[in-house]
């Protein structure tokens, strides 16, 4: 007789936390790229500014696409601000540590989950049929 009442999944929990950490690491990485990106193309619209000799609406589009550029820096900026300070200890020995210890504590746990979802009991003493 197997019992399936509705155990909470804690294994989910836990992957959850292990994909959040991979997950803000590519962001930072990603934001880290695009604020040096970005730093460049802000260059390139000020030198097209400079050197181009440009009409005025075309020194207005270039203004325009200046000003996008700065804001699409400025989130992705904010973005590695708060990312840092996590992706910082994430990357010490005790944040290594601390991951390898979480991806070994979710396989023991699922393993626990499983085993709970098919165990069944043995009677000891009664008869199966009664």
């Amino acid at each position: 007789m197997a019992s399936k009442s509705k155990r909470p999944q804690f294994s989910v929990c836990i992957s959850d936390f292990c994909t959040m950490v991979a997950e803000a690491k590519q962001d930072y990485e990603w934001n880290r790229d695009e604020v040096n990106r970005l730093d460049r193309l802000t260059q390139d619209y000020l030198h097209k500014l400079e050197l181009d000799g440009l009409s005025y609406g075309e020194r207005a589009k270039v203004a325009t696409q200046l000003a996008r550029c700065r804001q699409l820096r400025r989130e992705s900026k904010d973005t590695v601000e708060i990312l840092e300070p996590f992706i910082e200890f994430i990357e010490t020995e005790k944040g290594k540590q601390m991951m390898n210890l979480m991806r070994e504590t979710l396989g023991r746990t699922r393993k626990v989950e499983e085993r709970m979802d098919t165990r069944t009991y043995r009677y000891k003493v009664l008869e199966t049929g009664g």
